[in-house]
């Protein structure tokens, strides 16, 4: 059960109460009004600790012995406008069914496949909208313990890893002897890029127009960095960087497309049965 251990802690301070009605359930009472286990086990996380599951519990009860003194104060005061309130549950009401059914029929009729084509024609229409937030870059990395010989020659091979033979060098050495190393060459926020180094480098736009390759060391460790490719903040993002954000752009559209046909296909179809009727 999901929440297993916070029940059965709720269960043994149940067994310990009494109530002077008899209901012996009940996690509080006011008046007529209870509230029970089975009214708030949804708002206790997975895994929660016992004495957290504790605190929880005892907020929970307090906020809903306040709601219930304050609902009947305001009640006794008939402040409140009964027509609009009914007229606002009702909204509330229609909006819920509306809402949990339009996303019933999402589910089941829209297509969820995005192609890379489609990704990249999306792209090629909307490239300038797409503008980097954060600096980025292409990068190889490779972490090596200072005790192993020959270290030097990672930044030869670094500085040189367009030529493949020096790139297949690089990696075999660096899967033999390295602590880490990363050749995805996959765009990276600078975010990730600080954390391949031991010293967090505070001006990133400095440092990515000044370094084509980079390295430093501590006390353990040789890190060496080329920077193959970067962007700023304020360019236009590649579309590699993006796919996730596109993707997500393409079937938002593709819901709202479906939403707005379903509706018009209403319309007509209620019109033409004479169910509606527009006088404007």
């Amino acid at each position: 059960m999901r929440i297993f251990g916070a029940i059965i802690l709720l269960t043994f301070i149940l067994a310990s109460c009494q109530y002077r009605n008899g209901d012996e359930n009940a996690l509080a009472l006011y008046k007529s009004e209870a509230l029970y286990l089975s009214d708030i086990e949804q708002s206790f996380p997975e895994n929660m600790a016992k004495e957290d599951s504790m605190r929880l519990l005892k907020q929970i009860v307090d906020n809903w012995l306040s709601r219930q003194l304050l609902y009947e104060r305001a009640m006794g005061h008939q402040l409140h406008d009964e027509d609009d309130i009914a007229y606002k549950v009702e909204q509330y009401k229609q909006n819920l069914i509306i809402h949990q059914y339009k996303s019933q029929l999402v589910s089941e009729k829209i297509d969820t496949t995005v192609t890379i084509e489609q990704i990249q024609n999306y792209y090629d229409k909307h490239s300038d909208e797409f503008r980097l937030r954060e600096n980025i870059a292409r990068v190889y990395f490779v972490k090596l313990p200072k005790s192993i010989p020959n270290a030097y020659k990672v930044r030869q091979w670094m500085q040189n890893s367009e030529d493949e033979d020096k790139l297949i060098e690089l990696k075999e050495f660096s899967y033999q002897n390295a602590r880490y190393y990363d050749f995805d060459n996959q765009w990276i926020n600078f975010e990730s890029l600080n954390k391949f180094l031991p010293e967090k480098v505070e001006n990133e736009k400095n440092f990515l127009e000044r370094y084509r390759t980079y390295q430093k060391r501590d006390n353990l460790y040789w890190y060496f960095l080329r920077i193959n490719e970067y962007l700023l903040k304020g360019d236009i993002a590649p579309m590699e960087y993006i796919i996730p954000d596109i993707r997500q752009i393409i079937l938002s559209k593709r819901k709202i497309d479906f939403i707005k046909k379903l509706e018009n296909n209403l319309k007509r179809e209620a019109q033409n049965n004479k169910k509606i009727k527009i006088n404007i």
